[in-house]
């Protein structure tokens, strides 16, 4: 299970470090795509194929289901890890999520989401504030 949060700090060439703790989770390649939110998604290729069946079984007669699967798609990336743990985050990947060099990386069950520092601590804030409210309304909490 990914979980924890971790600062790092992209390199010149835009490499993000995985860290240590999630790598044997992840495995050697992993696929990076647009987030929900405005982070980047970083899955196992396991989990992966999990979201691709997922989307596979959504209806595709909905327009919103036909945006989402092509952004999620147009947006996949597989990446390979090198022996020191560093993914290349795609510019395009990078610049829609904010990410200038300082982030968060965020496990997520069964994925990491990598966030431009600053919002991510806006954003956590922000939750943060209302946290008893949404726990109230988070069916089976």
């Amino acid at each position: 299970m990914l979980v924890g949060t971790f600062e790092h700090r992209l390199d010149s060439k835009g490499r993000l470090v995985i860290p240590a703790r999630f790598r044997e989770e992840l495995g050697n390649s992993v696929v990076a795509s647009f987030g929900i939110d405005r982070c980047v998604s970083i899955y196992s290729l396991k989990s992966w194929e999990g979201i691709l069946e997922k989307l596979h079984n959504l209806p595709y007669s909905k327009g919103k289901t036909r945006d989402l699967i092509r952004v999620l798609l147009a947006s996949a990336h597989e990446l390979p890890m090198d022996p020191a743990g560093r993914v290349l985050l795609p510019q395009s990947l990078r610049e829609q999520a904010g990410i200038d060099q300082e982030v968060s990386i965020n496990g997520v069950l069964d994925h990491l989401e990598v966030w431009d520092s600053e919002q991510w601590n806006r954003y956590r804030t922000r939750v943060l504030e209302t946290l008893p409210e949404i726990a109230e309304e988070v069916d089976g909490f």
